[in-house]
């Protein structure tokens, strides 16, 4: 697990990195803390999927981090952020950048504690891959990344935010999916497609419409069941 501390007070970021340090000891998770000390050092060094979770102050000098988190979500929107705060001013924008969390400095020992544990876990769900062989090569996708899987004739096409992929015929749609429906995030909406719920805007009378868009069914006969499971997801997941 890769963190980032960003703060422009040295003290801060000092005695935060050792509250983190002392909460993850206590877990089987091999951890990495980097500190920055302003917006800008750290935005040279991130790249899409190389932290799990930044910790990021608000009020700095030159980039606040309300301006920074703006382009790590464009970035990486599966990279969690918890601003640091005096006050909660911007708590209205961040959800413009999927804020995980706001905490009030001085942040304590108690407060790590309890948000720690489940930023482990999701670290551990982005690790997820789906492998796929596609042009004669080999490909590692994240299920974060998936937005749904859909069986089209004898092919498979894998939709993600930005892109789409077909595989041919050489595996079944059940044997591509069987590990992928193991994850508490997808589901079979009908048959032949499979959607990531994480990435559902709404469940609108028979359609799942999701973030890009795309509406995507849901079978009248699995209606009520992917409806209560779709709404349990919401209520303990985001």
């Amino acid at each position: 697990m890769r963190i980032a501390v960003i703060d422009d007070l040295e003290k801060d970021r000092e005695r935060l990195s050792i509250l983190i340090e002392e909460v993850l000891k206590k877990y089987n998770c091999p951890f990495l803390i980097e500190c920055h000390s302003s917006a800008e050092d750290f935005l040279e060094v991130f790249e899409e999927e190389s932290f799990d979770l930044c910790f990021m102050d608000i009020f700095m000098d030159g980039m606040n981090g309300m301006e920074a988190s703006q382009k790590i979500a464009l970035m990486d929107p599966e990279c969690r952020i918890i601003f640091l705060t005096t006050s909660m001013e911007y708590l209205s924008q961040g959800y413009n950048v999927r804020a995980w969390r706001y905490l009030i400095k001085p942040v304590d020992a108690q407060i790590i504690g309890q948000v720690l544990p489940e930023c482990i876990e999701q670290a551990e769900l982005n690790k997820r891959r789906l492998s796929v062989r596609l042009n004669g090569r080999n490909y590692e996708i994240p299920y974060s990344k998936i937005l749904y899987i859909v069986r089209v004739k004898r092919n498979i096409e894998i939709h993600m935010r930005n892109r789409m992929v077909t595989l041919s015929s050489t595996q079944s749609f059940q044997e591509t999916t069987e590990d992928v429906l193991k994850d508490y995030r997808f589901i079979l909406s009908c048959k032949g497609v499979v959607v990531n719920m994480a990435h559902v805007s709404k469940l609108e009378k028979a359609d799942f419409i999701m973030d890009n868009g795309d509406r995507i069914p849901v079978s009248q006969r699995r209606l009520s069941a992917v409806t209560d499971t779709y709404l349990n997801f919401v209520f303990e997941y985001l």
